[in-house]
């Protein structure tokens, strides 16, 4: 398994990990966020309770979409049959994925940061941070350094590199005896 696919199944789970309980226990989740001593003692009319259940419910399923997504574009899972493609292909996507969900994560594990410190220490802003944030620093780590191969077959060299802000002298002698 390459590092992208394992970059699409981590952020398939950690979305899942947070989007059941969404679908699932709604109720529970409304209850969670609206603990605070304002609310409490509110009575909360039916149709805004109706009103969270939609949103906590469809949150979960966005998620649960953004992670097969993830899983999809990243040719994680071939969308063809394995015969028709050799197998050293990866997705035209793949790239994009990563980059787009790298910040997705970010600005989630920010969030979850700044809510952890504004509020009185909850736990689970912490925890959602921390989540956030390696898989941000996983994505990362993907567009730099595993991005694919440039090393020349012939040569063996990396494609990559320049001259700058050091000349090549070897290259440069054997391009003088080519002319």
């Amino acid at each position: 398994m390459d590092s992208i696919s394992a970059y699409s199944f981590a952020s398939l789970a950690w979305l899942s990990i947070q989007a059941v309980p969404l679908i699932v226990w709604p109720q529970f989740i409304i209850s969670i966020l609206t603990a605070d001593e304002h609310y409490a003692n509110v009575n909360v009319p039916h149709y805004v309770t109706v009103v969270l259940h939609y949103f906590a419910r469809s949150l979960g399923f966005s998620q649960l979409a953004i992670g097969l997504l993830l899983v999809v574009l990243s040719g994680a899972i071939p969308l063809t049959s394995v015969v028709d493609t050799p197998d050293n292909t990866v997705s035209p996507y793949a790239d994009a994925v990563v980059f787009v969900s790298m910040f997705y994560h970010a600005s989630t594990a920010f969030y979850g940061y700044i809510r952890y410190n504004s509020s009185t220490g909850e736990l689970g802003y912490m925890l959602g941070s921390i989540g956030s944030g390696i898989l941000a620093a996983f994505a990362l780590w993907i567009s730099l350094f595993a991005s694919g191969s440039h090393i020349s077959r012939r040569t063996g060299a990396d494609k990559r590199t320049s001259g700058f802000p050091f000349k090549n002298r070897e290259s440069n002698k054997r391009r003088a005896k080519d002319l």
